[in-house]
């Protein structure tokens, strides 16, 4: 798939006509008619706008799956723990079995800004623990189906603290869990998690990608169906917002 097919693929998701896109970005119809024929190119400039517009990844536009290092695609559910437990029979003999840590996960948020509101979470910045390893993580979340994802593994959590500090860096949350997690498929990641104050949930993860990102997210909501788990419990806020929520009660 080129950068027209990819531009008139979102563009229709998002239920755009070229007409509209067109006003949006101050050029013709005809404009946006040849970059999606391929008979011309958006220059970086208006890549960038599409890119807002669209609320897609600028990388994809331009490079389409080539870019998916840094993306993630996934669902997570709130599921009982009888359900719980249905899931780790189901995995056990259904899927190959990664690993099974505790994770303690130390979230931040600057003091002029909130990644975390009372709708929605969009971003978040995180410290991870994983066993003796430590990882700082960001995340920047698209319509709740991927996110672009970063992250680097750090080795002077104390310094690192303190340079959160000079940049007026707070620290929000500590989301403690259980995870147990398997390759189904040879294709999903599925983690099954107990979150201490929270309860139980189930994440599935696109880890090979064999569509764009929106497919692979419906194709997660297919898969979820099959597992019969109840999509109205899907999250879209994260541990992070409940854990707050419930420190406030």
């Amino acid at each position: 798939m080129d950068i027209g097919k990819r531009l008139n693929k979102l563009r229709k998701t998002k239920n755009i006509t070229q007409l509209e896109l067109a006003d949006i970005l101050f050029v013709t119809d005809k404009t946006i008619s040849s970059w999606e024929s391929n008979r011309a190119t958006p220059s970086l400039e208006m890549l960038v706008k599409l890119s807002e517009i669209l609320n897609y990844n600028i990388g994809y536009l331009i490079y389409g799956d080539n870019f998916k290092n840094d993306i993630e695609t996934e669902i997570k559910i709130k599921i009982t723990d009888k359900k719980y437990n249905e899931l780790i029979t189901f995995f056990k003999n259904n899927a190959k079995f990664l690993t099974k840590n505790k994770q303690l996960d130390t979230y931040y948020q600057p003091t002029y800004r909130k990644f975390l509101n009372d709708k929605e979470v969009n971003e978040w910045l995180r410290i991870g623990e994983r066993g003796n390893k430590k990882i700082l993580n960001y995340k920047n979340w698209h319509n709740h189906m991927y996110c672009d994802e970063y992250e680097v593994e750090i080795d002077n959590s104390d310094n690192l603290d303190k340079i959160f500090n000079i940049l007026g860096l707070e620290k929000i949350a500590v989301v403690d869990k259980q995870r147990k997690t398997y390759l189904y498929l040879n294709k999903y990641e599925i983690a099954l998690d107990y979150v201490k104050h929270l309860g139980y949930f189930v994440e599935i993860e696109v880890k090979n990608y064999s569509k764009d990102p929106i497919d692979e997210y419906n194709e997660l909501l297919k898969l979820a169906k099959k597992l019969k788990l109840n999509l109205n419990n899907i999250d879209k806020k994260g541990y992070p917002f409940h854990i707050i929520y419930e420190n406030q009660k």
